[in-house]
């Protein structure tokens, strides 16, 4: 038993420090598969909501955007005092489960389904992703932008960590209680935090904006990418939440991490190897033993 110890402390070592290497992987998976879960749980509630209080809601949402100007003030989404200085309160607007969810943003490409929550408080931005105040709610409509804020880089989360791969004509979905609009990505643009022009309103025009910070787990700067409403049936509410494992432009999504498909082969080797080798390690070693005996 004695010289075994030295191997059962290395093996010991070895399972522990796996746990601790793997435990941003494992707690990410566990909140994606959690975050999911509960979009499942909101879709139900949704589809038996009463039309009366859908009208109603949305009526908010309107008198909300129609009250906002090109002249409304803007700050960098991640600086939650500065919005205590404005004051502005929009917290009853468009509730829809009373804990201030306004829906879901969906970017396919990056198997990312967010659930989007009032404000961009860090205790908002630690969970979900958040829409920043001052910018129309995701509702569409004419003379609306609204602006969608995420982490990157944030532990145990994957939240716009990929948000970078996001090029011009690419798509992503904005779900509000019964509608799904549909965006394509115009413009991707990386600017400095108190830089905020390109967040304000244009006439005429429909726009959701996604944000988060860069380089990645630097910060100093915010990455933009805005999209333009296309023509999409609003009454085809899409009620499937995406898949775990996701295959896009030779990566598969693995509940928000990327893999390169080279790298999944490459497990799958390795797993395949093992397999066959150790067992035919134990044979031989038992053999050995029996010889020896």
């Amino acid at each position: 038993m004695k010289k075994k110890l030295p191997l059962i402390a290395i093996i010991l070592i070895f399972l522990i420090g796996v746990g601790v290497l793997s435990y941003p992987l494992v707690s990410s998976v566990v909140n994606n598969i959690a975050t999911r879960q509960e979009a499942n749980e909101t879709q139900k509630t949704i589809k038996i909501m009463p039309e009366a209080e859908k009208t109603e809601l949305y009526a908010q949402a309107r008198a909300y955007n129609n009250s906002l100007t090109d002249n409304v003030i803007l700050t960098d989404p991640f600086d939650e005092e500065a919005y205590r200085k404005i004051g502005a309160d929009y917290a009853n607007a468009f509730d829809v489960n009373g804990r201030g969810l306004i829906g879901y943003v969906d970017i396919p490409k990056l198997d990312v389904y967010l659930p989007v929550y009032h404000g961009t408080s860090e205790d908002v931005l630690s969970k979900y992703a958040g829409h920043l105040e001052m910018t129309s709610i995701p509702i569409g409509g004419e003379s609306t932008h609204a602006v969608i804020s995420a982490h990157s880089a944030f532990p145990g989360e994957t939240f716009f960590d990929y948000l970078t791969d996001m090029k011009e004509g690419d798509e992503f979905y904005i779900h509000v209680l019964d509608k799904t609009l549909k965006y394509v990505v115009d413009q991707v643009n990386v600017v400095l935090p108190q830089e905020t022009n390109l967040l304000k309103i244009t006439k005429g025009e429909d726009h959701v904006t996604l944000v988060t910070c860069t380089p990645y787990s630097i910060n100093t700067h915010r990455l933009l990418v805005r999209g333009t409403r296309v023509e999409y049936d609003d009454a085809e509410y899409i009620d499937i939440v995406p898949p775990v494992v996701r295959p896009q432009d030779n990566n598969l999504y693995l509940l928000g991490y990327k893999i390169p498909f080279w790298a999944v082969g490459i497990a799958i080797g390795v797993v395949v190897i093992a397999a066959i080798l150790i067992p035919l390690v134990l044979v031989r070693r038992s053999r050995r033993r029996r010889d020896e005996s």
